[in-house]
């Protein structure tokens, strides 16, 4: 009877220490989430020291919490103490090799650390990994530095692809392509300078730098010395045509450029750009049936043209199709949300349709880029043009 008393005692004892682990689990986790809460409102009310004490808490409760180590680092970071941070990420990796932002930013502590080598595998195994976008572009930015530096361009320009597209507003990635490609023309330019330089492309070269500096005069003479050498080379007659309405918008001018833009069709039939500006040929013409067509088409050959948005809806105006033009109008804003003069079309139809509001709200956006491209325009003179070239002239 003893026996079978103390069995019972024991199974008793073991039951209630078995059901006391079991509630003691999810009591450890939810204080680790409420310090995990702490932490987060802390770095909120930008309280650091704070937020590192709650984290701390966390590992006191479970020192193989990677997460906690990791985000201990992620503060020293912010703080500038990259030794400290360091330290923290290395512990967080090892517990988790798997963090993917520990590893990224591990990299980024040595390379201020000046231990190149290091951040530059840390960096590598981790970008494409990386779902924070910040964090994505500071690493990118590095890696392309690397890369560039070391002479491994494809590498560089395929991690400016992948930052391009993440994150398409951040202006250090922007100007990272400027000057890489500025870097890469100019090389390309030299070599031919060198190895050819009477030939088409050079003189093409040429007129691309007379349209920059704004002397289309000596721009269509570089262009007409490049079609007799080779009558065939590909873009020049297009940039030709460009160039002849940049210089003058005569009714003789009008037909020459007219003709580059024909030829440039026949080298290339799905040429949109050309379609477009023989749509706007047509309109200033008064051609309006012709112009519909030619920006129609273009849009079809390419349905993301902002150019042939606004060609088909500035013809839908002067039919009065106002909806149709609406469509048009905001298909381009959204396509080309620099086009200064889609915004300023735009405005002109609210006004019509009595959307006053609207109208101010895209009268405003004109009036900023506008003055954008005037402050510029002394110093670059005109980098990009396009066929709403003629829009802009006969305002």
């Amino acid at each position: 009877m003893r026996k079978v008393r103390t069995i019972s005692s024991l199974l008793a004892f073991l039951l209630a220490q078995a059901q006391s682990f079991a509630q003691s689990v999810p009591n450890r986790e939810s204080e680790i989430q409420m310090h995990n809460v702490r932490a987060a409102q802390a770095l909120q009310e930008r309280n650091p020291d704070l937020a590192v004490h709650e984290y701390e808490a966390i590992l006191a409760l479970d020192p193989s919490n990677a997460e906690a180590q990791g985000n201990i680092g992620v503060v020293a970071f912010l703080q500038g103490n990259c030794p400290e941070a360091r330290m923290h990420f290395t512990r967080a990796l090892a517990l988790k090799p798997s963090l993917w932002k520990a590893q990224a930013m591990l990299g980024l502590c040595e390379q201020s650390l000046g231990d190149t080598a290091e951040a530059q595998a840390h960096m590598k195994r981790a970008f494409s990994h990386l779902h924070d976008v910040k964090v994505q572009t500071l690493v990118g930015l590095s890696l392309i530095e690397f890369s560039y530096r070391e002479g491994n361009r494809d590498q560089a320009l395929q991690v400016l692809g992948e930052l391009q597209q993440n994150d398409p507003t951040n202006v250090d990635v922007s100007y990272t392509a400027y000057r890489i490609y500025s870097d890469l023309a100019a090389q390309a330019r030299d070599r031919i300078a060198l190895l050819q330089p009477d030939s088409a492309r050079m003189h093409q070269i040429l007129a691309q730098h007379f349209v920059n500096e704004g002397n289309i005069k000596a721009a269509i003479e570089q262009y007409r010395e490049a079609l007799r050498i080779d009558p065939r080379v590909s873009g020049a007659h297009f940039e030709l045509g460009e160039a002849i309405l940049q210089d003058s918008l005569k009714t003789d001018s009008q037909e020459e450029a007219r003709k580059e833009f024909e030829s440039a069709l026949q080298q290339y039939p799905n040429d949109e750009k050309a379609e477009c500006w023989l749509g706007a040929l047509a309109f200033l013409q008064g051609r309006t049936d012709d112009a519909l067509r030619l920006y129609t088409h273009a849009l079809e050959l390419n349905p993301r043209d902002a150019s042939a948005q606004v060609g088909i809806a500035k013809v839908q105006i002067s039919l009065d199709h106002q909806k149709e033009a609406l469509e048009h109008l905001l298909d381009a804003v959204r396509i080309d949300p620099s086009s200064s003069n889609a915004h300023f079309r735009l405005s002109q139809l609210y006004r019509r349709m009595n959307r006053t509001t609207d109208a101010d709200q895209e009268e405003a956006i004109f009036k900023r880029l506008h003055e954008t491209e005037e402050r510029f325009g002394a110093t670059f003179y005109r980098p990009r043009v396009d066929s709403q070239m003629l829009d802009v002239q006969a305002r």
